[in-house]
């Protein structure tokens, strides 16, 4: 399980390095720049929550600027790296609780968080290639298969 997540958690950072310069390769439309502060906050705000915190109330979708948005990346990244290595298998099955963006209680488990956290990128990131498009920008090719290819690639050269 946990390299699997790491996998998913690679793709993520990968595919959120991507969304980042297709975003800065045009004035990028303020819902898309909103989306992906909501993306990379959602992030930190779980990572908080798998450390044990309960960051309440939260603000998943503040007002950054991209470059705001640039300056999460490599802190998330490193923040969920430094998690994952630290875990082994039995704690990503460990429940966590916390609260919801309404205040109601959940005891949920590492590895399910997680799941959620990648998935839920991977949402927004296509809402964000959807408005680039509309506004005549070239949206980044996240799929994970893409990101597979790629990666699969590298390595046996």
């Amino acid at each position: 399980m946990k390299p699997y997540l790491a996998r998913l958690l690679d793709h993520a950072c990968w595919a959120n390095a991507r969304t980042l310069a297709s975003l800065q390769s045009v004035e990028p439309p303020v819902e898309a720049v909103r989306l992906f502060a909501h993306v990379l906050t959602t992030e930190r705000i779980y990572h908080e929550r798998m450390e044990g915190q309960d960051p309440w109330p939260q603000d998943f979708w503040p007002d950054l600027s991209l470059e705001a948005c640039a300056s999460l990346m490599p802190a998330n990244r490193d923040r969920y790296r430094g998690f994952l290595d630290a875990c082994d298998e039995a704690d990503l099955l460990r429940p966590v609780r916390y609260r919801n963006s309404r205040g109601i209680v959940y005891h949920t488990p590492i590895v399910d968080l997680m799941t959620h956290v990648m998935l839920h990128g991977e949402h927004h990131r296509g809402q964000i290639a959807q408005r680039l498009r509309r506004y005549g920008g070239e949206p980044a090719l996240t799929d994970f298969i893409a990101y597979v290819r790629e990666h699969d690639a590298a390595e046996t050269r």
